[in-house]
């Protein structure tokens, strides 16, 4: 007999074993630690919690009551470990396994899906250049006078992809980085 736990995740309630507890509870303050020393980190708690309660819901639609366990390191194998996922960090170097280039982070340029008053092109431009959105929104306002602004907007919206993942998110939203 295994001891069950009800815990609230991203606003959906699920029963999980005890083991898998601790081991969701360990990543959980890992993630924490990683990101949660800043607003943006925040942003992406929500999203990685929000996703895990997704992943954690497919899991038990056949016919299962609690997480296991093997749920929990299933789960976390797909979003991948903290230190995989970037965050903040002094040394701006990455470990993940893509955009690697002798030890240098490339930065990517993505449309924020959060703040998208039409596409996230001006958001996510406002991210990449470390600047307010509100300001690029202004220059391709005066860009559609000149002519040439929804032209401009309507290729960057099909050219930039549009950060989903935890992990493009926090890539997208993450300080200087060497490019």
């Amino acid at each position: 007999m295994k001891k069950a736990i009800q815990i609230n995740l991203a606003g959906v309630v699920f029963h999980i074993d005890e083991d898998a507890y601790e081991i969701l509870r360990d990543y959980l303050n890992r993630i924490e630690r990683q990101f949660g020393h800043s607003a943006e980190g925040s942003d992406v708690i929500k999203d990685l919690e929000a996703r895990m309660a997704e992943l954690f819901g497919e899991k038990l639609k056949p016919h299962r009551k609690s997480i296991s366990s093997d749920d929990v390191k299933d789960v976390l194998n797909t979003l991948g470990t903290p230190e995989d996922m970037g965050g903040n960090r002094s040394d701006h170097s990455w470990s993940g396994s893509r955009n690697r280039h002798e030890g240098k982070r490339y930065r990517r340029m993505y449309r924020d899906s959060n703040d998208k008053p039409i596409g996230g092109v001006c958001s996510g431009l406002g991210y990449y250049f470390n600047t307010d959105p509100l300001l690029i929104r202004i220059l391709f306002v005066i860009a559609l006078f000149i002519g040439f602004g929804f032209l401009a907007y309507i290729v960057l919206w099909i050219a930039l992809p549009l950060a989903q993942t935890p992990e493009q998110i926090s890539e997208m939203r993450s300080g200087s980085y060497f490019f």
